[in-house]
C-alpha cells in the first residue's frame, strides 16, 4: 500500500493543476475539479465530462466516487492515451495525456482490377472542446467521392446533440454473383444531412434526421441504367451505448436502430423507406482476450427501382464480398471476432483474431443465392498515441463471392 502511494504522489508531481473551477453536482453539491496535462483540450470540456461521468456512474455520495470508474469514463472520449484521477473531497484532479486528434485517416482498396485511394481529415477534439469536424475525398477507377461534417456530442455542454454532413460522389456500382458482375451503373450524387438528437440518459440518445439528395445514372457495360430523381428524406434514430474503451475493444453492449424514409421524390416511384438495426457486445475473456459479436439488419421497402436497392460489403458481417457487391432489400448478418493481444509497444498492441461471418438475404437477382459464410484470421495494431482505428491484414475466404480474399484496412478503408 506504501509503495502504490508513493508511485501515485510521483506520478502526480510530474503535472502542473490548472486553477480549479467549481461545478454543481444534485448529489455530491459543489466540486472543484482540477486538470493537469490539457495541452489543447480546454479545461471546461474536462469539467462537464466529470460534472456528466458523475452522473452516468450513478455517484451519490461522497465515499462512493471511484477514481478509476471516472477515470474510465473519460477515456470514453477516445481523446486521452491516459486519464488518472484522484478524489479528495470536495476536490476531483484529473491527469491527462492527450492523444494526437488532428489526423488524416486514409482509405483504400483494390480487387479485380478496381483500385480507390482517397483521405479523410478530421479532428475529434476540435478547439479543444470534443467537436468533430472532417473533409475528405478520394479518386477510384470507378469514380469520385468528397464529403464535409460536423459533429457536436454536447451542444454548449448540454445534453442536446448535433450533426451536419454535405457530400458528393461520381462512382461505379457492380453487383456481383459470386465473381461475376450482374448488373451496374455509374451514379453521381450530391446531398446534405441534418440531425439534432438529445441524450435521454447517458447511455442512450434519440435523434431526428433531415435530408436531401440529387442521383443521377448514367449507362454501365450495357446495363439499362436507373432513372434520374431528386428526394427529400427524414428519419429518426435511437441509440444504446453502455461499454467501455479499451483500445482494441469495447467492453459492453453497444445498439442502434435506425429508420428513413423519403417524403418527397421528383420521379414517378413510390417513396423508399428503409429501417437498419445493429448490435455489438465484446466480452472481456481471460488474459484479456475480447470476444467480439456483432448483429447487422436491413429492411427496405420495394419500388421497383434497383438504383434504390441496398448495397453491402467488406465491413464486419460482410467481409469477402466486394465493396457494395450485395444487392438486396433484407439482409441479417452476423460476425464473431475473438481478438487476442499478442505483444505491446509504448504506443500500442498488435492482436490476431480469428473470425465467422454469416449472412441470409433476400436476392435482388435470382442466381444470387441467399446466404453466404466467410471464416479468417486477421493480424492488428491498434495505435494509442492517436485517435485512428487500428490498422490490420484479414485473410480470408467467402465461397459465395470473392472466394480466397487477402484485405489491408487502414484506418476505415481496405486495401
Amino acid at each position: 500500500m506504501t509503495g502504490r502511494l508513493l508511485m501515485m504522489c510521483a506520478s502526480l508531481s510530474l503535472f502542473a493543476f490548472d486553477a480549479g473551477a467549481t461545478i454543481k453536482s444534485k448529489d455530491l453539491g459543489d466540486v472543484e475539479v482540477k486538470v493537469a496535462g490539457a495541452k489543447r483540450t480546454k479545461p471546461r470540456f474536462v469539467e462537464s465530462l466529470v460534472e456528466k461521468c458523475i452522473e452516468r456512474e450513478g455517484f451519490t455520495t461522497w465515499d462512493t466516487v471511484d477514481g478509476a470508474r471516472l477515470g474510465q469514463c473519460i477515456s470514453n472520449t477516445r481523446l486521452f492515451k491516459k486519464v488518472e484521477v484522484r478524489v479528495n473531497p470536495p476536490e476531483i484532479d484529473v491527469m491527462l495525456i492527450e492523444r494526437w486528434t488532428l489526423i488524416p485517416i486514409p482509405n483504400f482498396y483494390a480487387s479485380d482490377g478496381k483500385r480507390s485511394a482517397g483521405i479523410f481529415v478530421f479532428d475529434s477534439n476540435f478547439l479543444g472542446y470534443g467537436k468533430t469536424v472532417g473533409a475528405g475525398g478520394g479518386a477510384s477507377t470507378e469514380g469520385n467521392t468528397f464529403s464535409l461534417m460536423y459533429s457536436d456530442k454536447s451542444v454548449n455542454f448540454t445534453d442536446y446533440t448535433f450533426m451536419v454532413m454535405a457530400f458528393g460522389s461520381n462512382t461505379e456500382t457492380d453487383a456481383y454473383v459470386g465473381h461475376d458482375i450482374v448488373y451496374g451503373y455509374e451514379k453521381r450524387e450530391t446531398g446534405f444531412f441534418i440531425s439534432p438528437g438529445y441524450k435521454i440518459t447517458p447511455s442512450f440518445e434519440a435523434s431526428v434526421s433531415f435530408g436531401y439528395g440529387d442521383r443521377k445514372y448514367s449507362t454501365l457495360n450495357s446495363f439499362p441504367a436507373p432513372g434520374d430523381y431528386e428526394s427529400t428524406t427524414i428519419g429518426c434514430r435511437l441509440s444504446y451505448r453502455n461499454a467501455n474503451y479499451k483500445l482494441f475493444y469495447n467492453d459492453g453492449l453497444s445498439a442502434s436502430i435506425k429508420w428513413s424514409s423519403q417524403v418527397r421524390r421528383s420521379d414517378s416511384r413510390d417513396n423508399v423507406s428503409q429501417t437498419t438495426a445493429s448490435l455489438e457486445w465484446d466480452i472481456m475473456l481471460f488474459q484479456k482476450h475480447a470476444l467480439q459479436l456483432g448483429l447487422h439488419g436491413d429492411l427496405q421497402s420495394d419500388n421497383g427501382s434497383p438504383g434504390d436497392v441496398s448495397t453491402h460489403g467488406r465491413g464486419k458481417g460482410y467481409r469477402g464480398i466486394e465493396p457494395n457487391g450485395l444487392w438486396t432489400r433484407k439482409i441479417a448478418a452476423t460476425s464473431a471476432d475473438y481478438q487476442i493481444p499478442v505483444a505491446k509497444t509504448g504506443h500500442g498492441t498488435f492482436t490476431v483474431a480469428p473470425f465467422v461471418d454469416y449472412g441470409m438475404f433476400q436476392p435482388f437477382f435470382p442466381a444470387n443465392g441467399s446466404n453466404y459464410m466467410a471464416y479468417g484470421i486477421g493480424a492488428y495494431y491498434f495505435i494509442n498515441l492517436i485517435n485512428l482505428p487500428g490498422v490490420g491484414l484479414v485473410v480470408g475466404r467467402n465461397e459465395d463471392f470473392m472466394g480466397t480474399f487477402v484485405s489491408l484496412q487502414i484506418g476505415t478503408g481496405f486495401f
